[in-house]
């Protein structure tokens, strides 16, 4: 089969709205690929969304429709990489907050950088842990326990209130890994989870994580004493 025909037969299959590159081709002829999508894209077959990234739009009776912005997203997402969203975003899923940003935060392997195409802003940022996709949501909540005084909407109080009862209904076992990938994170960020792990029972985690803690040093954070009882313990203030 030809490269032209192989990416007509791609182009016709593929549902309109899904951002797609010359790597989805299966081929290596990439010069042949570029030359096709010219072809589609002049017989507004196909659209570009940025440099590389073209679409099949939909077309509907209010005109034709291109990407969801999440399609946009995740269009800068390798899927071979390690990446997740996080930043306020991702604390809003968690529940954490209403507010809707108008910047995408990406955790990534990769180096930092922004990225802008229209009304999409997004920053990539070095994540602090490379683990296996099943616990991204595991980073999530350390991410938001190492942003407690940032999250709009809500106090670090009120904000560690509802992570710690999401923390407590996690399997032991997913609550292990926590202390495991906290080694990676801020000092605050370790007497935080240190804290509601040993109220949880957790002490030998807890234990683990205090070892690496400045004993002098003391963290900020507003916390009232009725949402975290062993605080003093942990220098939390």
């Amino acid at each position: 089969m030809s490269i032209a025909k192989l990416t007509r037969d791609f182009v016709g299959k593929i549902e309109t709205g899904k951002v797609f590159t010359y790597a989805d081709i299966p081929s290596d002829k990439i010069s042949t690929i570029a030359i096709e999508f010219s072809r589609l894209y002049k017989q507004g077959i196909i659209k570009k969304f940025s440099k590389g990234k073209y679409y099949k739009p939909q077309k509907t009776r209010f005109g034709e429709m291109g990407p969801s912005s999440k399609e946009k997203i995740n269009s800068y997402m390798d899927a071979e990489k390690f990446n997740y969203e996080t930043g306020l975003n991702s604390f809003r899923l968690l529940g954490l907050t209403t507010q809707v940003a108008n910047l995408t935060t990406i955790a990534t392997n990769q180096s930092a950088r922004r990225v802008k195409v229209d009304n999409l802003n997004i920053k990539f940022v070095r994540t602090r842990v490379n683990a296996p996709k099943k616990y991204i949501k595991l980073l999530q909540i350390l991410d938001a326990l190492k942003d407690i005084k940032s999250i709009p909407d809500t106090t670090a109080s009120e904000a560690l209130l509802y992570l710690k009862d999401f923390i407590s209904k996690l399997t032991q076992m997913e609550q292990k890994k926590l202390a495991i990938f906290v080694k990676e994170y801020t000092p605050r960020t370790k007497a935080l989870l240190g804290a509601i792990l040993k109220d949880l029972g957790l002490w030998e985690e807890a234990y683990k994580i205090k070892s690496g803690l400045n004993s002098l040093t003391k963290y900020k954070l507003g916390i009232k004493d009725n949402i975290l009882k062993n605080k003093k313990e942990w220098s939390i203030v």
